[in-house]
């Protein structure tokens, strides 16, 4: 009956039913099978296409792009999606000198230590918010200096600022770039900036796209660590967090805007030049 609805012979559909996988078919097998195991490792579960793409070529697949995207959709695999809810870490309502905003969203700097970025953001735990304060060196994409407490104040930031500064031991002139929040402004925090003959720089006020790369850096922490776990204490938190940077995003994670290496990669790179 089916051969008949369909207008085939029976040798044609018994032929159909033999048939092996075509090479086409065996590729895109193996394809799905990889991405499936990729998107199975932990944090990879946040992948898109590009960089499930980056992976698969990296692991020696040879395929495109848009053939990736397409298995994907067709199998259901996808990022994992983060909610909506935000929690204000950015006080601006104070007194404090505003610095000029040097980087004017000039995001492409060619050497390390040139540009460092800064921000806070939260983490929830049983106990209450956690805060992380963390630096980022503009060129690279690497987190260099970062730090946590109960309270988002100014030692905080000194704290993740010392951290980077005992790490790379930047030269004078180096811009550091912050939105208006009254722990960049305050005067201690501008003094340690002073005494080290950096220069600082703070976004126009109410505008997140003046320190896009920081809060890029946040947006990936929270969707591929915090939103997907609950921690019942700070300590715990903290744990997460060296996990994240120290583990993964510095040493492993693909950064789209350095050509999908990682940032420790890139900055060896730059090292051999």
């Amino acid at each position: 009956m089916l051969c008949r609805v369909l207008q085939v012979t029976r040798a044609a559909f018994y032929k159909w039913i033999g048939r092996k996988p075509s090479a086409t078919d065996q590729k895109q097998a193996l394809i799905v099978s990889e991405v499936k195991r990729l998107h199975a490792l932990p944090r990879h579960q946040d992948y898109g296409s590009p960089r499930m793409h980056r992976l698969l070529v990296n692991q020696g697949v040879v395929c495109s792009e848009n053939t990736v995207a397409k298995l994907m959709r067709e199998n259901q695999i996808q990022a994992r999606s983060k909610p909506k809810f935000k929690v204000s870490t950015t006080d601006s309502n104070h007194d404090f000198p505003i610095a000029p905003n040097r980087l004017n969203q000039q995001f492409s700097v060619s050497k390390i230590n040139q540009v460092w970025l800064t921000d806070f953001t939260y983490i929830p735990t049983w106990e209450g918010f956690s805060y992380l304060c963390a630096f980022k060196d503009l060129c690279s994409r690497r987190i260099i200096g970062w730090a946590m407490s109960c309270s988002i104040d100014t030692q905080l930031a000194l704290a993740a600022l010392n951290q980077a500064i005992a790490l790379r031991n930047p030269p004078r002139g180096l811009i550091v770039h912050s939105d208006r929040g009254s722990q960049f402004a305050s005067k201690a925090f501008r003094k340690r900036i002073r005494d080290c003959r950096f220069m600082q720089s703070m976004s126009r006020k109410g505008n997140c796209y003046d320190n896009a790369p920081m809060e890029s850096f946040f947006k990936s922490f929270k969707v591929e660590e915090v939103y997907h776990e609950k921690y019942e204490s700070h300590e715990q938190a903290v744990r997460a967090a060296n996990d994240y940077i120290e583990r993964f995003y510095n040493p492993i994670r693909l950064h789209s805007a350095l050509d999908y290496v990682s940032p420790n990669e890139f900055e060896q790179r730059l090292l051999l030049k």
